[in-house]
């Protein structure tokens, strides 16, 4: 049985802003192997301005990246070797 890469899903400065009123927005991200699509996740809240952002673990095959597909914000994808 193969053993999943585990990873960090990071997201900074997910969010809108109305009436110059910062606010949540949905942001969707594709995990990606080369080119194609293994998985998508959809994340809704607010995240930032600044600071460290949310994380999340996601466990996945070896060599994976992560893409923003639609919404603001920043993904990072770290192998936790």
């Amino acid at each position: 049985m193969e053993i999943g890469q585990k990873y960090t899903l990071n997201i900074r400065n997910l969010f809108g802003t109305s009436s110059d009123v910062v606010c949540g927005a949905e942001v969707v991200v594709a995990l990606l192997d080369g080119d194609t699509e293994l998985d998508r996740l959809s994340l809704k809240g607010k995240v930032g301005p600044g600071g460290d952002g949310f994380s999340l673990s996601y466990t996945g095959k070896p060599g994976l990246r992560a893409e923003i597909i639609s919404g603001p914000g920043c993904v990072t994808l770290t192998n936790l070797a």
